[in-house]
């Protein structure tokens, strides 16, 4: 795919760990943005409505800036810290037009 890639994330939350869960996409958010010059957006989006999801809205330049996104060490260290948090996730990929 060329052009910006948008990526849609939904998490399933466990109730308990709902602040935590947050916390830690929040930092990871402005760290991500910090250091991949390819991440335009990160934003954490918590539903006003009673829900157990999160979503994550990102916005990339394109394919090469997810990739280095996807095979970054930070990545790889939010993933293995929240796995206790959550009871699902859903990734999208989205072609912006």
């Amino acid at each position: 795919m060329s052009g910006k890639i948008a990526l849609m994330v939904e998490f399933g939350v466990k109730p308990a760990r709902r602040d935590d869960f947050l916390a830690l996409m929040r930092s990871h958010a402005r760290m991500t943005l910090d250091s991949e010059p390819g991440c335009e957006q990160f934003d954490v989006l918590d539903p006003t409505e009673a829900s157990d999801s999160v979503f994550l809205y990102e916005l990339y330049t394109d394919t090469a800036a997810v990739d280095a996104h996807m095979n970054s060490a930070l990545l790889a260290a939010t993933r293995g810290s929240y796995d206790d948090m959550i009871t699902s996730k859903r990734v999208v990929w989205c072609k912006v037009t």
